[in-house]
């Protein structure tokens, strides 16, 4: 329980320095006596100071007339609170007249120091000939979490044991930039003894956190790093750079910014932006970043240059110039709109050869035309529906009849192909819908016909243009019935069939002459697929000769022989009427008077050459006189390679030709200019 007693201080200068040096004398002896901590504080204060230090008692600034309360904790302390009470009260008889001016400065001094103390970022503490702190200042608290009420007066060690203060009392000596660790916090030390005449009168420790000059330094370092990374990367990109303060007074420039407006000889930094482009007109739209503006430098090349503010906390520091080169920009995008064609070119074509059911894998090719078709036909092949193939003679129609055949759900039954141009008319009908026996001269026993052979499974009709106008009308029955009668038959037979027809011919020109039936044109006609002839997809050759080759290798037991460059040539540029079929010929020919391991141009056609002389008279372009004119498909395919070869970009080339970039893509795709 706290145990106080009432005084009224009567000296004139109040508890100045002497008598709080008095005071303090006084309270030590008593705590010595009774083993107690008195305090000292005005009436209705919630805390005092320690009576023992001279220090806290000045710093309450106790003045004449004021009443003061000594008070101690501690218990049995009753004595001593009357002792050192009795001592205060008698303040006024301890003072000396001839000391007054002494106690004014010492008075002026004590409070000056205490306020420097306070105010210094360092810990600062103090202490007497026995260890017993006497000053611990505001930074002192702060960086040990301890506050000072709790340590003044009482012993060092026992409160900041790391410090070793003892050892400084005792050695005499200093000791300078000691690292110690206070809880997490680490400081660096200065530790001095205060020695009059010889004798120890007490020590000061004064310490700093250094774990704050760390983070400084940390942040510095980082502040040069990020700097001269900056730099680097404003000195290495293509565009230029140009800083400005405020008052539009250029304070950076990189490289390829004085590069562009040939600015090498000039002196740049703290000039006007306006004074290096007197005849520019910069607005203050362009300052605030809503305006570009174009300039021209002395070699006619085209800048844009934008601005971008600078905003620092809420206040405008000035702006960054960004200049980058038109030419280079438009370059740029017309790159990228022909990289964008050509990817979704790729992207269509990747999606049609994955799309292709696997029965149509020992199609040789890639060009888009086939895989356009074989696209079609793999389509068509999920469904029974009637498909008429389409393409010049010796495209492969039957290849791609009997690959629709295998991909389909009638794969397991029959497919049976018929020529309709093979078989006399008169015979075509036997053939395709059998007869019973004894319907003619010679039938000695029945015969199913192709359909019948067929049923279940898909009947092939080649060459179904040149079939005469009476079958036309028999078949027309049949694909509608779905039934046929035999020849003498007299009872009606029904089929499943699949019909899969081609034709080389003309149907739409034969339909206006009267030659063809529209209603069996129709009903064939539900899904076309369209063979593009080779000179379309040549870019397939290379891999017809190679699957040629080996194949006739094995066919004949001979080396399998590769071709030369000049003969592959030749073969390219040769527009092959009679397509792929020609073309396996030709190989199987050259194969056979080849001599050595490689097929050469003497072992081709010789008509090869007059084709290969031909071309090289289209490239170059030379006057016509009407005789041997290319073909229109044959010009439009050098204006657009050349066009392409000159501009670099669809949009250039069309803009050349007279025509838009979709254009452009669509005649590159089909002429294999990619």
């Amino acid at each position: 329980m706290e145990k106080a007693q009432r005084i009224i201080i009567k000296n004139k200068n109040g508890l100045h320095t002497r008598v709080a040096a008095m005071v303090a004398r006084q309270s030590q002896k008593i705590e010595k006596i009774w083993d107690c901590q008195l305090y000292l504080r005005r009436v209705n204060a919630i805390d005092g100071v320690p009576c023992n230090s001279v220090l806290p008692l000045v710093s309450l600034k106790v003045k004449n007339g004021e009443m003061v309360e000594v008070y101690s904790s501690s218990s049995g302390s009753e004595e001593a609170v009357f002792k050192l009470g009795s001592f205060l009260s008698q303040t006024a008889e301890l003072e000396v007249p001839d000391t007054e001016a002494i106690d004014s400065i010492l008075q002026e001094n004590t409070l000056a120091s205490e306020k420097i103390f306070e105010s210094i970022n360092n810990g600062l503490i103090a202490m007497d000939s026995n260890g017993i702190i006497n000053i611990f200042n505001r930074a002192a608290e702060e960086i040990t979490g301890i506050k000072a009420a709790d340590i003044i007066g009482k012993k060092a060690d026992e409160w900041v044991p790391d410090f070793n203060l003892n050892n400084l009392l005792a050695s005499k000596r200093e000791n300078l930039g000691l690292k110690h660790k206070i809880g997490k916090k680490w400081v660096i030390t200065n530790k001095s003894p205060i020695i009059v005449d010889d004798e120890v009168m007490g020590g000061v420790v004064v310490f700093q956190d250094i774990s704050q000059i760390e983070e400084l330094s940390w942040e510095l370092h980082s502040v040069k790093e990020l700097k001269e990374k900056l730099n680097n990367i404003l000195e290495t990109v293509d565009d230029g750079i140009c800083m400005i303060n405020h008052l539009r007074e250029v304070t950076y420039v990189n490289h390829p910014f004085v590069k562009m407006f040939r600015k090498e000889g000039t002196q740049v930094l703290s000039r006007k932006i306006q004074d290096l482009f007197p005849k520019e007109k910069f607005g203050e739209t362009f300052f605030s970043g809503k305006g570009e503006l174009i300039i021209t430098n002395k070699d006619n090349r085209e800048f844009i240059m934008t601005a971008r503010p600078i905003i620092i906390e809420n206040k405008f520091r000035g702006n960054v110039i960004v200049a980058r080169e038109l030419t280079e920009i438009a370059k740029l995008a017309d790159r990228i709109e022909l990289l964008s064609e050509k990817t979704r070119f790729l992207q269509d074509e990747l999606a049609k050869k994955e799309a292709l059911n696997s029965s149509f894998n020992n199609i040789i090719g890639k060009s888009g035309a086939l895989i356009e078709s074989l696209t079609v036909a793999s389509k068509a092949a999920r469904t029974d529906a009637a498909v008429l193939i389409r393409g010049e003679s010796g495209t492969g129609k039957e290849l791609v009849a009997r690959a629709i055949h295998r991909a389909g759900s009638r794969s397991k039954k029959p497919f049976v192909g018929m020529n309709c141009a093979a078989i006399p008319s008169n015979l075509l009908e036997s053939e395709l819908f059998g007869y019973e026996k004894g319907a003619f001269t010679g039938a000695y026993k029945e015969k199913r016909g192709k359909f019948e052979i067929a049923s279940g499974g898909t009947i092939f009709l080649d060459e179904i243009g040149d079939m005469d106008k009476a079958m036309q009308a028999k078949l027309l029955r049949v694909l509608q019935e779905q039934e046929i009668e035999r020849i003498g038959g007299a009872h009606p037979i029904k089929i499943d069939v699949r019909v899969i027809a081609a034709t080389n011919s003309p149907l739409e020109e034969m339909m206006k002459e009267g030659s063809f039936r529209r209603d069996l044109y129709y009903r064939l006609n539900v899904i076309t697929v369209m063979l593009p002839p080779l000179r379309q997809r040549k870019g397939d050759i290379p891999l017809l000769v190679e699957c040629f080759t080996e194949k006739i290798s094995k066919k004949y037991d001979l080396p399998n022989c590769a071709i030369t460059k000049t003969a592959l040539s030749a073969l390219e540029q040769y527009h092959f009427p009679g397509n792929v079929r020609e073309l396996e010929n030709m190989i199987e020919g050259g194969m056979t008077l080849s001599n050595t391991d490689w097929i050469t141009l003497d072992d081709l056609p010789g008509y090869l050459c007059d084709e290969m002389g031909s071309v090289a008279a289209l490239k170059t372009i030379q006057s016509w006189d009407g005789d041997n004119l290319p073909t229109f498909a044959e010009m439009e395919r050098e204006l657009i390679a050349r066009a392409l070869e000159k501009h670099g970009s669809y949009r250039q080339a069309g803009l050349a030709l007279g025509l838009d970039h979709k254009t452009i893509s669509a005649k590159v795709r089909k002429y294999q200019l990619d």
